[in-house]
């Protein structure tokens, strides 16, 4: 998958606007930040695990947010 998502990065923006894996991506990565946040809980227990989980959904909030830029730049051109 790491291979996949460094390939549609260095993609023309052309290119992208006609390749169903560049939503996938930014499907995949809103996904995985939903389920990050339902899983919360589990990480609740004590401070230090808190704090992991949200440097975590940090991380996970900046991925979907640069493949939003990704698709809306590949979208203008």
């Amino acid at each position: 998958m790491f291979a996949r998502i460094v390939n549609l990065v260095l993609m023309t923006a052309s290119r992208m606007q006609h390749d169903p894996a560049l939503q996938t991506a930014l499907r995949t990565a809103r996904e995985n930040e939903n389920r990050w946040h339902e899983m919360h809980a589990e990480y609740a227990t004590d401070s230090e695990s808190q704090e992991q989980w949200g440097n975590t959904a940090k991380l996970r909030r900046l991925e979907v947010e640069r493949w939003e830029a990704i698709v809306a730049e590949s979208e203008k051109q």
